[in-house]
């Protein structure tokens, strides 16, 4: 049993103060003043038509009876309790029914069994839980019917587990026994809290006091087994029942459903149909959900020429089931259909399930749509803003159906709230992405999560970690969703302890990280932890593909090449698809590698699998061609993709100025611009050293100034290299090093190697001199000295060669390499 739990905490009286103390003893008349006449208080002489002429019938029948006099039967238990359950069915104000209970109270029948659950439940369902629950303790414990009240009330009013302690105390320390009621009670407690623990106590209990228990009480034990996930259990009780009702089969097929196995749903509906028992909208509403989760389309056919046999078709929310499931398949002529059937549609849920359904498809048209709709005079309901904010990828449309989400009052809800804040991180603003979040009256934990996956996805990691904790701060316990975006922030080697924080967490709360053990090993990559992120591979027992991926592209992205090609062979060997991630990082590796061989046996592999459209998989094979001189193949890739980011760019633009083809880089770059591509520092080098290798100097130096000017990026001492290079490969050695004076950052032993090495090819041993005074005022390096050695060499100056010589015998010569 679960632990005993605190009653609700009581609140001021909501009934008049008379019906809280009332005795049989009628209180001293108080002083004559003005007040509002009560029905219940007797029969005015003028006006009483216009009095009773808003209750009901019923009810004012009951007060003409008890205006009559106590000598009329009205006092009699029964005619209170059917006129508070009148003023449940009749939708008459509750303050005649407070009237009411206060009337029970003087005529001594508050503790009436039959008059206390009648109060009890009209309260529970008008969302008042704290007065109901005063008002079973006011009346009469031994009663079952009272109990019954109670525990169905809490359970309406989203207190499953008071329901659950309210049935142990009734089992433990009452004096009545419960009946099938109660055990319904009871077990839709146990399925709305998914306690398995007690609806199996519960379900015990009733086989030892009622075994031939009837259909009600099955039902009930089935729909608790299907909430708890357990469809073995409720599928064994099912079957077992003698008889079965339309809820019993509905709740067996929406337990399916819920489990997402469509194919069972769909065979037990067949079942059904099969006996003879006749389906309801809330069936029909389950199996077309069931035919939307596997894109059923047939089948979702042969429902919907079911449900036109049968008056349901005209039901609003089988329609709008219709529309969603035919939407969610992608069938789009038959949601629309569906919609045009309807005729003049006056129902906002249809117009919004239409809505959201097209959304998906084609965002511009779902708008058209709710233009017409709001020309109607119909507004969108909060699942139509919704999917509508999950497609959005304007801020201006966003801030325009923001406008209409505040005009409609929907702007607090959660869902939209959640939509909205997404919706402006997805359009890159941040700002107001987080103004919305802030303005949140009410947080679950997916809009906790949504702002997470915001701040890492746009690179702020401290504010990403500051959500993080106040989300646990809030009371939510992060899950595997939540923790998902918050290691992604950890993409640094900056933030590799905020990440180790959050593993210790997940060890701490859960004991374990099997579930997002691939996010670790990522993360741990991604931070240059390589070996905590072996660890965290080797001890995950069953690797499945996500994982294996994540270490290949941890292995990939930290120089880890053997290692990943290794572990790449094993997974061909198990028999994993190889998806874009795992192919694009080994084509890059064979690049670095000058494994040319082994990327063509890629391509292929990619072609195979159709992923060759992937952008990183294609940009991976123009860089492994351009790296290995293939520019032809180069070419034709780049040729083929249909939206060339800026890393695709600048490896067929590298490749081409590596090559010798300075020409054809140029012309790339001036395409890429026309493209609209904004260049970066990295490809402006490729282009600087383009001009350099074809000697444009006036090329090369029209793109240098016109980097911070046009481009807006900031030279940096590579491109200065460049143009020192430019320069001295066309002999003008005096401007290079006019130029290196004028440079606004100190020059590097780089700069200078590049002019030493001009003065080499050129012979001007006083300028080489003069560079080599410089070098000397910087760090050794060795192959500056054999330039300067071969100058020398050059000029005919054996003594200085033999100078040089005797000083690099100290100096530790770097070892050469070769790709090839």
């Amino acid at each position: 049993m679960p632990p005993p739990r605190s009653r609700l905490p009581a609140l001021a009286p909501p009934f008049p103060a008379r019906a809280l103390c009332a005795s049989s003893a009628p209180a001293p008349a108080p002083a004559p003043a003005p007040r509002a006449h009560h029905p219940l208080d007797g029969m005015p002489r003028r006006g009483t038509a216009d009095r009773l002429a808003h209750l009901p019938s019923a009810l004012a029948d009951f007060v003409r009876a008890r205006a009559a006099g106590p000598a009329t039967s009205v006092h009699c238990r029964f005619s209170y309790g059917n006129t508070l359950a009148a003023c449940a069915t009749s939708g008459a104000p509750l303050a005649f029914a407070e009237q009411l209970y206060c009337a029970a109270w003087k005529d001594g029948l508050s503790r009436d069994a039959y008059v206390c659950s009648a109060v009890v439940d009209l309260l529970s369902k008008q969302g008042r839980l704290q007065d109901a629950l005063r008002a079973f303790e006011d009346g009469d414990p031994s009663s079952v019917v009272c109990w019954n009240a109670a525990i169905s009330g809490a359970v309406r009013n989203g207190e499953p587990a008071l329901g659950i302690e309210m049935f142990c105390d009734m089992v433990r320390g009452s004096s009545c026994g419960p009946n099938s009621f109660t055990y319904s009670g009871a077990l839709s407690a146990c399925a709305a809290s998914t306690d398995l623990g007690v609806g199996r106590v519960v379900h015990g209990m009733v086989l030892r006091r009622d075994p031939e228990y009837d259909v009600f009480v099955g039902t009930s034990i089935v729909n608790m087994y299907t909430k708890c996930g357990e469809m073995g259990a409720a599928m064994n009780e099912f079957w077992r029942m003698p008889v079965r009702n339309v809820v019993s089969w509905t709740t067996a097929i929406a337990g399916f459903v819920q489990e997402e196995d469509p194919m069972s749903a769909m065979l037990l509906l067949r079942e059904m149909v099969w006996s003879g028992v006749a389906i309801n909208k809330y069936t029909a509403t389950s199996i077309l959900l069931a035919c939307a989760q596997m894109s059923m389309v047939r089948e979702a056919n042969q429902v919907h020429g079911m449900l036109m046999k049968t008056e349901l078709y005209l039901d609003h929310v089988v329609k709008e089931a219709l529309i969603s499931t035919y939407a969610n398949v992608g069938a789009i002529h038959l949601c629309e259909k569906v919609f045009q059937e309807v005729g003049t549609v006056s129902n906002r849920s249809i117009w919004s399930a239409f809505i959201s359904g097209i959304s998906s498809h084609s965002l511009q048209r779902s708008i058209m749509l709710l233009k017409r709709m709001l020309c109607q005079g119909l507004r969108p309901n909060d699942k139509c803003y919704v999917s509508l904010f999950s497609f959005v990828d304007s801020t201006e449309l966003g801030k325009q159906l923001h406008s209409l989400v505040i005009k409609d009052g929907f702007v607090q809800a959660v869902l939209v709230g959640s939509a909205l804040s997404t919706m402006y991180s997805r359009c890159n603003d941040l700002k107001d992405s987080y103004k919305v979040f802030e303005e949140m009256q009410e947080r679950d934990e997916v809009s906790w999560t949504s702002m997470v996956a915001g701040f890492a996805t746009h690179g702020h990691s401290l504010e990403a970690f500051q959500a993080f904790r106040n989300m646990i701060v809030d009371g939510f316990t992060p899950d595997d969703v939540s923790l998902r975006p918050i290691l992604s922030a950890c993409n640094k080697p900056e933030c590799l302890l905020k990440g180790r924080e959050v593993h210790a967490r997940v060890l701490r709360v859960f004991g374990g990280t099997k579930s997002i053990n691939h996010c670790l090993v990522s993360m741990y990559s991604k931070c240059q932890d390589v070996e905590s992120a072996r660890r965290i591979f080797n001890a995950t027992q069953c690797k499945d593909q996500v994982m294996l991926s994540s270490m290949i592209s941890g292995y990939a992205t930290n120089g880890y090449s053997e290692e990943a090609i290794s572990l790449f062979q094993l997974m061909l060997t198990i028999g994993f698809q190889i998806d874009r991630f795992v192919c694009s990082s080994i084509i890059s590796i064979c690049a670095d590698m000058a494994r040319p061989f082994y990327g063509k046996l890629l391509h292929g592999y990619a072609a195979k699998l159709g992923i060759l459209s992937d952008l990183s998989v294609s940009s991976s094979l123009v860089k492994l061609y351009s790296k290995s001189g293939n520019l032809d193949d180069s070419r034709k890739v780049f040729d083929e993709i249909s939206a060339p980011d800026l890393v695709t760019w600048t490896s067929i633009i590298d490749g081409y100025a590596q090559h010798g083809s300075s020409q054809d880089a140029l012309v790339m770059f001036d395409l890429m611009i026309r493209c609209g591509v904004k260049p970066d520092p990295v490809v402006l080098v490729s282009v600087l050293s383009a001009c350099g290798r074809n000697g444009l100097v006036e090329e090369g130096l029209k793109h240098f100034n016109s980097m911070r000017t046009v481009y807006g990026v900031e030279p940096m001492l590579h491109h200065y290299c460049c143009m020192v290079d430019l320069l001295g490969r066309s002999g003008r050695l005096a401007e290079a090093k006019s130029f290196i004076e004028s440079m606004p950052v100190k020059p590097d032993l780089m700069v200078w190697s590049t002019l030493l090495a001009a003065c080499r090819v050129h012979d001007d041993a006083v300028l080489g001199r003069f560079v080599e005074n410089k070098i000397r005022e910087e760090n050794y390096d060795s192959g500056c000295f054999a330039t300067l050695s071969n100058i020398r060499a050059n000029s005919g100056d054996w003594e200085g060669v033999m100078e040089i010589r005797k000083s690099v015998k100290d100096v530790k010569k770097e070892p050469g390499w070769s790709m090839l």
